[in-house]
C-alpha cells in the first residue's frame, strides 16, 4: 500500500521555523483599493492579488503526495474511478518510472508522441511524459494552478494537483510578499521562478524571473563579483542554464546577464540613470535619480564595503561585506 501523502504544517517556508524568518514575510504589499475577490478569471499576478499577513493566518495542515512510489505501480482497481486522483498508474501516459535519474526536460520522442521509438526505453535521462516532468522534487508544488485562485473548483486533479492551490501550499519563497525596499532589489529581485501559470503576465514589472537571461542567482548565497562573465552568452536566448556558455555554470564567480550586474549590491543604485528624473521605471531602475536615492560604496584594506541608507541590515544582508552603521 502507497503511503498517499506527506501531512505539512504551515506556514513553514523552507523549512524556516525561527521567529525571524517568520518576521521575513509579515509585510504584505496590497495594492490600494483592491481585493483578491475582485479579480476576474485566473489572470492574475502578485501585483493584483491582496494576500493577508502571515501572523494572522491560521495553521493549515497541508498534504503533499508522496512522490517516491507516486504512479509507478499499476492499478488493481478494475472498477471505474478517475485515473486523475488515482496513486496508481492505468496506461503509459499516466505512469511514472521508479527513481530519480531523469530530468524534466521531456524526451524528443514523448515530445513527438512516439515514445515506444525511443532507443534508450526505461534508461532513457528525460522525462517520457508530462506526468514524469512535473511531479519530482524540483517541480512539484513549485507554481500556481492555472484555476487559481477563483476557479480551483474546476481543477480535475483536487489535491493531487502537482500545481499548489493556495499560498500556504506552495514550495517556493513568494517574494513579492517582501517589502520592496533596497535589500529586497538587492538579494531576492528576480532570484525565485514564477510561481504564475498565467498567458496574460506583465513580466517587465514582475519581481520573478521568466527565462535565465532574466534570473539572478542570490548574490549572498553565490557571492560572485560585480562583473561580467566573458563567456556568458548575454544577447542569446538560453533554453537550459547549462547552455548559456560558461563552463562553471552556477558556480561561476562573474555576473551571468545584466540583471545580476545591475542589481549586484556593489552596483545597485550606484550610477546615476541616463534618463535622470525622467525615468518612468521608479525602484526597478538598477540606476539612482538623486542624491537621496544613490547608494556608495568604499575601500577598505583592498576590500569593497557598502555604507547602508539603514542603521543595521537584517538576515537578507550579504554578511561577508562591511557595512557602516
Amino acid at each position: 500500500m502507497l503511503p498517499p501523502f506527506i501531512p505539512k504544517l504551515i506556514p513553514d517556508k523552507e523549512h524556516q521555523t525561527d521567529e525571524s524568518a517568520i518576521q521575513q514575510q509579515t509585510s504584505k504589499k496590497k495594492p490600494p483599493g483592491f481585493s483578491l475577490e475582485q479579480s476576474e478569471g485566473t489572470d492574475v499576478t502578485h501585483t493584483s492579488l491582496q494576500t493577508e499577513p502571515i501572523q494572522n493566518q491560521q495553521y493549515v495542515l497541508n498534504e503533499h503526495l508522496f512522490l517516491t512510489n507516486f504512479k509507478t505501480m499499476e492499478c488493481a482497481n478494475k472498477l471505474q474511478h478517475s485515473y486523475k486522483t488515482c496513486l496508481y498508474y492505468h496506461n503509459p501516459k499516466d505512469r511514472r518510472r521508479y527513481g530519480n535519474f531523469y530530468s524534466s526536460e521531456m524526451c524528443e520522442f514523448a515530445e513527438k508522441d512516439q515514445v515506444e521509438l525511443c532507443p534508450l526505453g526505461e534508461e532513457c535521462p528525460k522525462s517520457h511524459n508530462r506526468l514524469e516532468q512535473l511531479y519530482r522534487q524540483d517541480k512539484y508544488k513549485k507554481k500556481f494552478c492555472s484555476f487559481y485562485p477563483n476557479n480551483l473548483y474546476n481543477c480535475e486533479y483536487g489535491k493531487y494537483c502537482s500545481f499548489a492551490h493556495s499560498e500556504s501550499e506552495i514550495l517556493i519563497d513568494l517574494i513579492h510578499n517582501y517589502d520592496y525596499d533596497e535589500d529586497f532589489y538587492l538579494f531576492h529581485y528576480k532570484t525565485v521562478w514564477c510561481p504564475f501559470n498565467l498567458t496574460q503576465h506583465d513580466k517587465v514589472l514582475c519581481v520573478y524571473a521568466h527565462n535565465w537571461q532574466d534570473y539572478r542567482r542570490k548574490p549572498h548565497v553565490k557571492n560572485y563579483e560585480p562583473y561580467l562573465c566573458l563567456s556568458w552568452k548575454h544577447k542569446d536566448i538560453i533554453l537550459n542554464y547549462e547552455d548559456g556558455g560558461c563552463p562553471n555554470n552556477e558556480n561561476c564567480n562573474r555576473c551571468h546577464g545584466w540583471k545580476e550586474n545591475e542589481y549586484h549590491p556593489f552596483n545597485y543604485k550606484v550610477k546615476p540613470c541616463s534618463n535622470g528624473l525622467n525615468c518612468n521605471k521608479g525602484s526597478l531602475c538598477p540606476y539612482f535619480h538623486s542624491q537621496k536615492d544613490r547608494r556608495y560604496y568604499f575601500l577598505f584594506q583592498n576590500k569593497k564595503s557598502l555604507i547602508s541608507k539603514k542603521d543595521s541590515l537584517n538576515e537578507r544582508s550579504i554578511k561577508v561585506f562591511q557595512i557602516l552603521p
